[in-house]
């Protein structure tokens, strides 16, 4: 049944960097993405990419403090080997990326321009015009895709929707459900509403994160979780649930998110009375980390006050223009919405922004189920920890991708074949426990609206959350059921997966950290190197034999 060795699914950085080194490597590959290539997560990034390279290191930054500012924004919650890899390779995927044909910023003597962003303690940011990085950094892989496709080298299929993952026994393994299975292909549902079945020697989802879970979000509207809906219906982990970043400065009214660079050029936030309120709340004020930024402003709201972003002085002392010229689609899209960041105030709210969780791999992509990988925000790589550090997104998809690529094993029964691949991260326990049953508890279950969805997710899953009301939501959700065969109705059924790890992972984790934050247990704080586990959940009867070599699973 092969038909490609690798086919991958999604059509941001990851996907997209993926195929390419697929390609370079003389692998037959397949790219599948839902919507229109340009339709992704990575494209709509305002932020941008970090990295420590010669410029950095000569003004005094270094690969260990892009480590240790990455750690402690995931409340040492992270994966220290994932995170020392990601960091101390980043500038080769720059090096890369300019080879592509991406272009990044410059300062007037040609230097690449460093921005500082929150939770970095040195300027070590890239950007691509201005706040456009994403787009400029797809646009780039996209083209050199296309190049690829023209080669006869890359099928790229679009308006290709994954409805389910296909799978097959070992027929030297005599074992329980799901052991001894591995992936072999997926399921492809079309534009004209046809199936379609592809094998392919290995699958990689990149298929990005499950913001339209909520009413509030930066993500598009292809943002519905597919890749971990997918995996776990298959017999894959899901790790780290319950953290979700949540991005303080979303316009409200509008739905438009404003870059948290424009923070790190010296806006400031201010309630209803005009006062900074970030500077009694955190040393780092404005640039705090974003779960603290965004609680920040969900209390001053809850109360009934309001949140406005203040770049005038920014503008007034740089200088007339500054700001249309630092941020020209922000400037654009705020004066769309009849707002002008030089000289107004601007009214802001949190909105669910990343997931930190996603499919659980080890540092070469590999999930738990034989065949099956994946990168960006689609996988949990343990990379972000609690809580993901401003920029760190595009980087990980470039380098995870990479190195799934790369190591991918010849035999598609194996796992990455690299003796030399870090021992386990000591320091963090690994639990994998059962995920919480799929099905309705009352027979079919009510047909669940999209708009129901969001606004449970809104209420009880949010910015704070509570043993309660978590319950009220896994309650509410089981009683629910997605009805239909269309791309919207598969859409939803995955948004309800991903609600329901969310709310079972958040209910087992009492204590608050990072972007996790229980109301009734509001002091219990970060935990200390090693003190808490993380979770994996997989689902009911997957009893798959474990292949993540760079982990500890108790």
């Amino acid at each position: 049944m092969i038909r490609t060795d690798l086919l991958v699914v999604g059509s941001g950085v990851a996907g997209l960097y993926a195929a390419l080194c697929a390609t370079a490597r003389g692998m037959s590959t397949t790219l599948l993405t839902k919507d229109k290539l340009a339709d992704s997560n990575s494209w709509y990034a305002q932020g941008g990419l970090s990295a420590v390279g010669p410029d950095g290191i000569a003004a005094g930054d270094s690969v260990a403090s892009h480590v240790a500012d990455t750690l402690t924004a995931g409340a040492r919650l992270n994966d220290e080997d994932a995170v020392a890899t990601m960091c101390s390779t980043a500038w080769d995927h720059v090096q890369a990326l300019l080879e592509t044909g991406a272009v990044f910023d410059t300062e007037a003597d040609g230097t690449l321009a460093l921005g500082l962003e929150a939770a970095h303690n040195h300027p070590r940011i890239l950007h691509a015009g201005g706040d456009a990085t994403g787009k400029g950094l797809a646009s780039a892989l996209i083209a050199a895709c296309r190049i690829q496709e023209a080669d006869g080298k890359l099928e790229i299929r679009e308006h290709a929707f994954v409805t389910a993952l296909l799978t097959e026994a070992n027929p030297e393994a005599d074992e329980p459900a799901f052991r001894g299975t591995r992936v072999c292909g997926a399921r492809v549902l079309d534009a004209n509403g046809g199936t379609e079945e592809i094998g392919a020697r290995a699958v990689l989802l990149a298929t990005g994160g499950a913001g339209q879970l909520f009413a509030a979000t930066t993500n598009p509207a292809g943002a519905t979780g597919d890749g971990a809906a997918l995996a776990y219906r298959a017999g894959a982990a899901v790790a780290d649930a319950e953290f979700i970043q949540f991005h303080p400065t979303l316009v409200s009214p509008g739905g438009f998110m404003v870059s948290e660079a424009v923070r790190g050029e010296g806006a400031v936030l201010l309630n209803q009375y005009g006062e900074r309120f970030m500077r009694r709340i955190h040393p780092a004020a404005e640039l705090a980390p974003r779960d603290v930024v965004a609680r920040a402003i969900h209390g001053v709201r809850a109360e009934g006050g309001t949140v406005h972003l203040d770049a005038r002085a920014v503008e007034a002392t740089r200088g007339p223009g500054f700001l249309a010229r630092r941020f020209p689609s922000i400037t654009a899209e705020l004066a769309r919405l009849g707002y002008d960041l030089a000289t107004q105030l601007v009214p802001v709210t949190p909105a669910a922004h990343y997931w930190m969780g996603g499919i659980l791999t080890n540092d070469t992509g590999a999930t738990t189920l034989p065949g099956l990988y994946a990168a960006g925000e689609a996988a949990c790589t343990g990379v972000h920890g609690a809580n993901r550090l401003a920029s760190n997104s595009l980087l990980e998809a470039l380098v995870f991708a990479w190195r799934t690529v790369v190591n991918l094993p010849g035999d598609p029964w194996g796992i990455a074949p690299d003796g030399n691949l870090p021992e386990s991260n000591a320091t963090i326990t690994l639990l994998d426990v059962p995920g919480p049953d799929m099905t309705p508890s009352s027979g079919a279950g009510t047909d669940m609206e999209l708009t129901a969805l969001q606004a449970l997710a809104q209420r009880y899953l949010g910015v704070e959350r509570t043993e309660q009301g978590l319950r009220a939501a896994l309650a509410q959700l089981q009683s629910w059921s997605v009805q239909g065969t269309d791309r919207a109705s598969h859409e939803r059924a995955n948004l309800r997966t991903v609600a329901m790890l969310v709310a079972t992972a958040a209910l087992r984790r009492e204590a608050s950290v990072g972007a996790h934050h229980r109301l009734d247990a509001p002091r219990a704080g970060a935990p200390t190197h090693g003190q808490s586990p993380r979770y994996a959940q997989r689902a009911l009867g997957a009893t798959t034999e474990l292949n993540l070599r760079t982990k500890t699973l108790v």
